[in-house]
């Protein structure tokens, strides 16, 4: 399976991936959200068009969560559906809490994250207060144990080397739906995290203290989850990477495996 990060409506780019694809023997292409689906834009409605013919004649099909940076007025219909959504041929929306069954991997998916620029923005045109996570999302998503965990922002407990520094009141909202993330990492167990949003690529552990076992032994026992970062379109070296399935080891082609 390819894994790409944030494609941002880039068709050029986004078309690509299905090469790359091919070209690593993956029969499936997973985007980690800010995909870019504005299907009330021409821009947008191009750029679905494109991926989705390109995609058509790979025989691939790319599945995407939502980011931020997509459009949660057309997405409202399919936010909260407990299955993926075909809405395009070869393009599948992945809504939040769902899960999916891949290789008899089970995989889960947490789309949406906070805007640090949405100052910059319109409501209703490209942003949309309810693009962060919400409770909701992580409690439909349940505490049955995952294989991989796909979300559009990182968890809580990951340090970031972003650059990015955020007025306090945008901090305490993006802390807010990082722990969130976060939760759903504690309850599902997950082995691998992937996630994109901050352009920045990175391979982490993130261990907590599982209170469960440490309980009922009376010992401090760890659990821990592999955190794979992807940087956005245009990086041709950390914005996509190979997920096997046989062992969730995540490999850069042109950079090195990442994970083990």
């Amino acid at each position: 399976m390819l894994v790409a990060g944030d494609t941002h409506c880039n068709a050029r780019w986004t078309c690509h991936l299905a090469t790359l694809a091919l070209a690593h023997d993956c029969d499936l292409v997973l985007q980690v959200g800010d995909f870019g689906y504005f299907p009330d834009w021409p821009e947008g409605r191009r750029f679905l068009a494109a991926v989705d013919e390109t995609f058509e004649r790979s025989g691939i099909d790319l599945l995407f969560i939502d980011g931020n940076h997509d459009d949660h007025a057309s997405l409202a219909d399919h936010r909260h559906a407990s299955s993926p959504v075909r809405i395009r041929d070869r393009i599948v929306y992945l809504p939040r809490g769902s899960r999916l069954q891949v290789g008899g991997i089970a995989f889960g998916f947490l789309g949406g994250a906070f805007s640090v620029d949405w100052r910059d923005r319109t409501v209703g045109r490209d942003w949309w207060p309810n693009e962060v996570v919400d409770p909701s999302d992580v409690e439909r998503l349940g505490a049955e144990p995952l294989d991989v965990l796909v979300t559009h922002d990182a968890p809580d407990g990951v340090h970031l080397h972003s650059g990015w520094r955020l007025p306090a009141d945008d901090q305490v909202r993006a802390d807010e739906s990082r722990a969130l993330l976060a939760k759903a990492v504690f309850a599902t167990r997950p082995r691998l995290l992937l996630h994109g949003h901050w352009h920045h690529a990175h391979q982490t552990e993130l261990a907590w203290i599982d209170r469960e076992v440490s309980e009922r032994t009376g010992e401090i026992s760890w659990a821990s989850t592999n955190v794979v970062g992807l940087g956005c379109d245009g990086d041709d070296v950390h914005g996509w990477a190979v997920l096997d399935l046989a062992d969730l080891s995540v490999c850069r082609p042109n950079a090195g495996s990442l994970a083990r």
